[in-house]
């Protein structure tokens, strides 16, 4: 049949709609149709829009499901010629346009790998949120000397959060694709068919920027619980790298004080002069010369107390340099020391017994100063491998670390008094007779103040200083006895005249007094080590506080032996010769002036007192850098190991935030680990009863699906610029149209819900629901079809719809 009427009875053939079978060539270049004998005339044969004038409305086709004027897929009788006769197909036969050649719902690699994604980001999430909460440090696990370096670390660090990132964002899009899909599909109540503004979430995650420039898309699928959840997905996912590294990755940064027994190697009692001259450091060994250690010591009691000295009179003057001085005890410069040449030592002025040189100074100059050190020993149990306390060497330089060690806190006593010359002459002997006993020395003025007396081993009293004769002014004599067991020496001078004293006798003894801690902070640049006693704030775990068998005043006879040393290693006895040494100039001008009644301290420089105590604070730091951590005696042996209470603060690599605003990343850290659980409960449960379904929300997925569907009206105008406004709200979903047989696979177009659906002719919800009983029997897929069975991607449709 060749009539032109045909294009007026079916005008998809004139609109390039219907499908028909060719047998010529096709049209040639004269606009001819080859088969049909007709000529064409392109200016007047364009298609046009439905709507517009030149397409009368008689001739539309009002089909359900698609615009005014476009015929349907499903209803579209086609029209097939052989030559130049036209044959139409039977009413009631349906062509087919896209029969499809795979299944919507599939089960491959592409699954198995989206589960192991799902399961490997709900995992990691979890361990990075659980480091987070915990905050673990490290120690040496991590460090220059642990088991990985701080860059391998990072590196991990950054690594594991950079692929859990990345495998949050595929399971998300995964999820939403999968959870748009079944409601594309799906006729229940509350679940048919999805918006536009749906679709476009999963760019929200894969491009964050596009929430900023689609505010058509926000207005419309923001407000929903999905759209919600997606935002808030979409904005842990851009900031998850940030907050696993300001929360997770290893740092340095301090943690809180932590109570510890530590444990340290005691070698020796305390203030042991024996071992400390066998260890002396000296290439000349004692068959050589059996003085060698003692003179290797007095170099070292000499070498450390000029040096401490002087860095004590450095902080005299810069403390001037701020402004006027301090006649009080508190206010003064603290006593300073140094060991192994890294580590500052910091003493405190403490006055056990209210000692208070104002009210004690009536008849005669009277100070007594004490002087606390810190215990020495502490700083080589912070070295024991068995504390476990990395060193800030092993952190590439950064390390750091506070220890407060309930440590009794070697003392100096400087007890010093005024004495005229008719008051000097007891304790002056004759060295052309013999000396005599310390135990026959008659009473002399200062008895009572330095409770001197006929000594006797244990007993309180102890003998009265001899000296040879009385040192010239600026110069100073020690007493030079040798009876072990009194735990004091002396130092008698002779000070400028400004003093209004005719001379000074001085004691010096140590105690180990139980009302302070010791403290250490140690860095790569060096140390402090600090005492902090009685009401110093600092005086956080006293020794008295965690043992309650401690003892005050009593002062240690071992000391003496040092002490002898000290005072002539450093010239405090050459005035025996009149030989006016330095340092003895120098102290003798410190003595306070005495006014009766109203003697203070002088607010611009150091007393006698002080200075005597800086310079033997370096036998207070030997004294105790091998000894006990407690009181007691220590017995006769080989080295031993000790514990003490102590609190520890460290730096080393820990998870945690630094700064307290970073909490606010554990939200991010808190919803990635939600979602990543949701996501993970939601595919397991579909994938392993249906399988995962063609995601129609992904582009090609999506373009082929449109593409082969019918236009509609719902998107009008919407061809040149894409959709806006309202069309972002308009429902879609994802039809099937059925073959004439069962046996052919059907179609699936994409149309709107304001447009009937065909498959309601054919398909009811009971009907869906029947089919789909069965969640967990596994669908057939087209791989095992036969042209006699019905077409599997009915049963796989009908599943999901229902």
């Amino acid at each position: 049949m060749t009539d032109a009427g045909a294009f007026e009875r079916y005008p998809s053939l004139r609109y390039g709609q219907g499908r028909y079978n060719k047998v010529s060539d096709g049209e040639d270049n004269d606009g001819n149709m080859d088969g049909l004998g007709l000529q064409v005339d392109r200016s007047k044969t364009s298609p046009v829009s439905p709507l517009s004038p030149q397409y009368p409305p008689s001739t539309a086709q009002n089909t359900p499901g698609l615009s005014s004027g476009f015929p349907t897929p499903a209803l579209l009788h086609a029209e097939s010629y052989n030559g130049s006769e036209i044959e139409l197909l039977k009413p009631g036969e349906t062509q087919i346009n896209c029969p499809t050649n795979g299944d919507i719902i599939s089960w491959s690699w592409v699954t198995i790998f989206m589960c192991f994604l799902a399961l490997y980001s709900f995992s990691f999430s979890g361990v990075f949120l659980g480091i987070a909460l915990a905050r673990p440090r490290w120690g040496r696990r991590i460090g220059g000397d642990g088991n990985l370096s701080y860059n391998t670390a990072t590196l991990l660090s950054a690594l594991f959060s950079k692929t859990v990132e990345l495998a949050f964002v595929a399971v998300l899009v995964t999820t939403i694709g999968q959870i748009l899909s079944r409601r594309a599909i799906a006729r229940r109540s509350g679940h048919h068919g999805i918006t536009i503004a749906e679709i476009t979430m999963r760019s929200w995650i894969l491009q964050p920027g596009l929430i900023f420039t689609h505010g058509d898309a926000i207005k419309y699928a923001g407000p929903t619980i999905l759209g919600v959840v997606v935002l808030i997905a979409t904005l842990a996912a851009t900031f998850y790298t940030t907050a696993a590294e300001a929360l997770a990755a290893p740092k340095l940064k301090f943690g809180g004080w932590d109570s510890h027994k530590l444990v340290g190697v005691v070698d020796t009692a305390f203030a042991n002069v024996t071992f400390l001259t066998n260890s002396c450091n000296i290439p000349i060994p004692a068959v050589d010369d059996l003085e060698a250690g003692r003179s290797c010591l007095q170099v070292s009691y000499a070498g450390q107390s000029y040096h401490n000295f002087q860095s004590f009179m450095s902080n005299w003057t810069a403390a001037l340099e701020k402004g006027p001085g301090n006649s009080t005890m508190s206010g003064r410069p603290r006593p300073a020391a140094m060991l192994y040449d890294n580590t500052t030592v910091i003493g405190q002025w403490i006055t056990p017994s209210g000692e208070n040189i104002t009210s004690q100074s009536t008849d005669r100059l009277i100070q007594n100063v004490s002087m606390a050190m810190p215990h020495a020993n502490i700083f080589n149990a912070a070295r024991n491998a068995a504390n476990g306390i990395a060193q800030p060497g092993e952190l590439a330089g950064q390390g750091e670390y506070f220890i407060a060690g309930a440590l009794p806190a070697p003392t100096l006593n400087v007890l010093c008094a005024g004495l005229s010359s008719e008051e000097i002459e007891p304790f002056i002997y004759d060295p052309e007779v013999d000396v005599p006993p310390p135990e026959s020395t008659g009473p002399t003025a200062l008895d009572d103040l330095f409770n001197f007396g006929n000594y006797t081993p244990g007993g309180s009293k102890q003998p009265a200083p001899l000296f040879p004769h009385l040192p010239i002014i600026y110069n100073t004599i020690n007493n030079n006895s040798n009876i072990w067991g009194p735990p004091a020496v002396f130092l008698l001078s002779t000070p400028p005249p400004e003093a209004n004293q005719d001379h000074i006798l001085c004691s010096i003894k140590i105690t180990q007094y139980p009302h302070c801690t010791t403290r250490y902070h140690a860095a790569e640049s060096g140390g402090e080590l600090s005492a902090h006693c009685d009401d110093d704030e600092e005086n956080t775990l006293s020794y008295s506080s965690k043992n309650t068998d401690v003892t005050e005043g009593h002062y240690e006879s071992n000391w003496k032996d040092i002490g002898s040393e000290w005072l002539r290693s450093i010239a405090l006895g050459q005035g025996i010769n009149n030989d006016n040494a330095s340092i003895a100039r120098i102290i003798t001008q410190m003595t306070p002036r005495f006014e009766p009644g109203e003697t203070v301290l002088d607010p611009n420089r150091p007393s006698i007192a002080e200075a005597l105590a800086v310079l033997a604070g370096s036998t207070t730091v030997m004294s105790s850098i091998h000894a006990p951590f407690i009181q007691a005696e220590r017995d006769v042996g080989p080295p031993k190991d000790e514990r003490f209470d102590a609190l520890v603060k460290f730096k080393d690599y820990a998870s945690g935030g630094v700064e307290d605003w970073q909490s606010i990343f554990y939200v991010v850290l808190v919803v990635v680990f939600l979602i990543n659980c949701f996501c993970m409960y939601y595919l397991f449960k579909h994938l392993f009863t249906d399988g995962q379904i063609t995601d129609f929300c992904e582009p090609q997925n999506l373009f082929a699906l449109a593409f082969m569907s019918p236009p509609s009206q719902s998107l009008s105008g919407s061809c040149g610029t894409g959709p806006t406004g309202s069309a972002f709200g308009k429902r879609f979903t994802v039809d099937m149209e059925q073959a004439a047989s069962s046996s052919s696979h059907p179609h699936f177009y994409v149309r709107s819900t304001d447009e009937k659906s065909p498959i309601a002719a054919t398909e009811t919800r009971a009907g869906l629901a029947v089919r789909s009983r069965d969640r967990w029997k596994k669908v057939k897929g087209l791989g095992g079809w036969r042209v006699s069975r019905e077409s599997p991607a009915l049963e796989q449709y009908r599943r999901l719809a229902a």
